[in-house]
């Protein structure tokens, strides 16, 4: 098993740059919603970590409850987490010694085909969301879908309407036709929130390179997934696993496209029963039986001594930890 010890040069350098996780599973049915776990992430050097409050199982109402229970407990944590909606609060929150938190989607049911919840869930506080999680809905096909259609036309409105209410787009778990055309149909930057690259290994999952370039094309950050089973074909969650990755995406596009998008998953029991329960559905082909392995939010000094290590300048690994997120959302999201 990999070991997490590190260099001084790592810790220093976490504890002058902004790093920033774009995916942590967070749903209500998830058990283990400690604040302990996102002490991990702090204690281990991150400043952002953006929480999954709903998926393509969720509905309007379940959601909107959800969201107020969430944000109540996020506001009794004041003295050591600060709901954060623009990059200013995120930066605010670090300075403060507290951990930011986002809120995000992963899939489009919760929108529940009302183009006018695009503004609510904004303004309660969700920030990006992803289009189709795995399997086909209102707005196109998930990457597991038999099929492989592109945005229906509810998906070009929905997304329309989240360039215009400063949502972000997020491509991930969506199939490739539907990407590609998403892609082209944002006037804003688009993201893969938890993602690796197909030509390193090569899963449903992960993604090819023409949707690489489109991601880029639109100015925005792929958020290397840390989940074994995508990084490479033995389902091991390594640093060198993660920077093959971020290698390939940073030499197709450069490294201003690459950010970090662990998906840490703390449920192992609650995986497992799920993945038994849904296998034909959400995981029909490449996944080995779980348990799985993940990248720990402990490994970050690590890969910020195996980046620097590897020759990248600080300015790019400044930028692979939160600076290219950063980026991107201070354009979407406002300052």
């Amino acid at each position: 098993m990999e070991q997490w010890g590190v260099s001084g040069r790592a810790t220093e350098f976490l504890r002058g740059n902004l790093a920033w996780d774009m995916t942590l599973p967070w749903q209500k049915m998830i058990p283990g919603r400690r604040i302990e776990e996102l002490r991990r992430f702090h204690d281990a050097g991150f400043d952002f970590v953006s929480l999954t409050v709903a998926d393509d199982e969720c509905w309007i109402h379940d959601t909107i409850a959800y969201l107020g229970e969430l944000r109540a407990w996020i506001a009794r944590q004041a003295d050591s987490l600060a709901l954060a909606g623009t990059v200013s609060e995120i930066e605010r929150a670090r300075a403060e010694g507290k951990l930011a938190v986002g809120l995000h989607f992963q899939g489009s049911n919760p929108f529940q085909g009302d183009i006018g919840m695009v503004q609510v869930y904004r303004d309660l506080g969700v920030s990006h969301a992803i289009l189709a999680y795995n399997r086909k809905n209102l707005v196109g096909d998930g990457c597991h879908e038999r099929t492989d259609s592109g945005l229906s036309r509810f998906g070009l409105k929905l997304i329309a309407e989240m360039n215009r209410a400063g949502m972000l787009v997020d491509c991930t778990h969506t199939g490739h036709r539907t990407t590609m055309e998403a892609m082209e149909a944002s006037t804003a930057p688009c993201i893969f929130s938890h993602s690796g690259a197909t030509a390193i290994n090569d899963h449903e999952r992960n993604i090819r390179d023409d949707q690489i370039r489109a991601l880029a094309a639109t100015g925005g950050v792929i958020g290397v997934d840390g989940i074994g089973m995508f990084l490479d074909a033995e389902g091991r969650a390594t640093t060198e696993g993660l920077l093959r990755h971020i290698d390939h995406i940073a030499q197709l596009v450069g490294p201003e496209h690459v950010g970090l998008g662990l998906d840490f998953v703390y449920f192992d029991d609650f995986m497992i029963a799920f993945y038994q329960a849904h296998k034909d559905t959400h995981f029909p082909k490449g996944y080995l039986p779980p348990p799985w392995h993940y990248y720990p939010p402990e490994g970050l000094p690590k890969l910020v001594e195996a980046l620097l290590a590897r020759g990248y300048a600080e300015a790019d690994v400044r930028g692979i930890l939160g600076g290219n997120f950063a980026r991107v959302c201070r354009q979407v999201w406002g300052s």
